[in-house]
C-alpha cells in the first residue's frame, strides 16, 4: 500500500535550521522525520520508513558524506540530498544523489526534492 504523504528524514546538528527546514517540507506536504545526528539518522531509517534523506554536510560524528556513504551501503535505495552552507562541491558527492547550496534557498530544495521523489517513483516501479 503506498504512503499517503512521502516521508522525508531530515538531519542537522543545528536544532533551528533543522526545525525550519522541517516546517517548509511540512507545508510542501510531507511527512517530515529529524535527526540531529548521522547516527540518529541511522537509528530512525531502522525503525522507520523513509522516503528521502535530507542531510547537512558539515556535523560533528558523522558528516554528511559519510552518512551517505552508510545509507547508500545499507539501502541503496533511497534517494539522498546533501544540504551544505559551503558553495563548493564536495569530494565524496558520488554518494548523494543531489548536492544542494543552502544559499539556492527553499524553492530549488522543494524543486530538488520533488524532481529526487518522482525518479525514485518511476524506478521503483519500473524495477
Amino acid at each position: 500500500m503506498p504512503h499517503e504523504k512521502p516521508v522525508i528524514l531530515c538531519v542537522d546538528d543545528e536544532q533551528i535550521p533543522l526545525s525550519l527546514r522541517k516546517s517548509v517540507l511540512e507545508k510542501m506536504g510531507y511527512s517530515v522525520l529529524t535527526a540531529n545526528s548521522g547516527a540518529e539518522a541511522l537509528e530512525q531509517l531502522q525503525k522507520q520508513h523513509v522516503d528521502l534523506v535530507l542531510t547537512d554536510m558539515l556535523m560533528p560524528g558523522l558528516s554528511g558524506v559519510e552518512l551517505a556513504r552508510e545509507i547508500k551501503q545499507r539501502m541503496p535505495g533511497i534517494p539522498i540530498i546533501l544540504f551544505s552552507g559551503v558553495n563548493e562541491v564536495p569530494e565524496d558527492v558520488r554518494y548523494a544523489d543531489v548536492f544542494l547550496s543552502k544559499v539556492e534557498g527553499p524553492a530549488r530544495m522543494s524543486a530538488k526534492i520533488s524532481e529526487v521523489l518522482s525518479q525514485a517513483r518511476k524506478l521503483a516501479q519500473s524495477g
